[in-house]
């Protein structure tokens, strides 16, 4: 796991935790230039997820590592929090644990939506193939890189790292 700290380092802590099979550059890549103006912030790359050729172990032990970093490096507390998808789940974890102090958690698309086993095995068997498919170079992948440059306003390098992100799962 990685953590990079950067921005106002005078300012009110913030760190930002990025979604499944995402870095923090690929996840807030488009915003972090705007947010270390104001804030100092401590961006996480979990295991797994980094080039350190690391491996995911569980949720738990992710979030273990995290809290060890907010108490030897901030006296166990930061101001905010901002969770995408998986990052959301940490957020999550680390407000529930109480083992370090968040001022403000933030959960955007956090993985605690949670539904019966037929419902999760019927939007894993919708999303998947779509996701999967969508990262390899063809008419999908081309329709998936265009949304994401133009509704999400990534910038053609930032979409195709978060291409990339779904090819090495293929």
């Amino acid at each position: 796991m990685t953590f990079t700290e950067m921005g106002e380092m005078q300012g009110k802590t913030l760190m930002l935790l990025p979604g499944t099979c995402c870095n923090w550059e690929t996840n807030f890549g488009t915003v972090v230039d705007y947010l270390s103006s104001k804030y100092h912030l401590i961006c996480v790359n979990y295991d797994g997820f980094d080039s350190k050729g690391t491996i995911f172990s569980t949720v738990l032990e992710q979030t273990a590592k995290i809290e060890d970093y907010i108490k030897e490096k901030h006296n166990g507390r930061v101001d905010g929090a901002i969770g995408s998808s998986l990052g959301g789940s940490f957020v999550g974890q680390l407000i529930q644990r109480e083992n370090v102090h968040i001022d403000h958690g933030i959960m955007g698309s956090s993985d605690f939506d949670q539904c019966n086993k037929f419902l999760a095995r019927l939007q894993t068997a919708i999303v998947y193939p779509f996701l999967a498919g969508a990262s390899k170079h063809n008419k999908k992948g081309e329709k998936m890189r265009a949304k994401l440059v133009s509704f999400f306003e990534m910038n053609e390098e930032t979409a195709e790292k978060f291409m990339k992100c779904f090819a090495q799962f293929d």
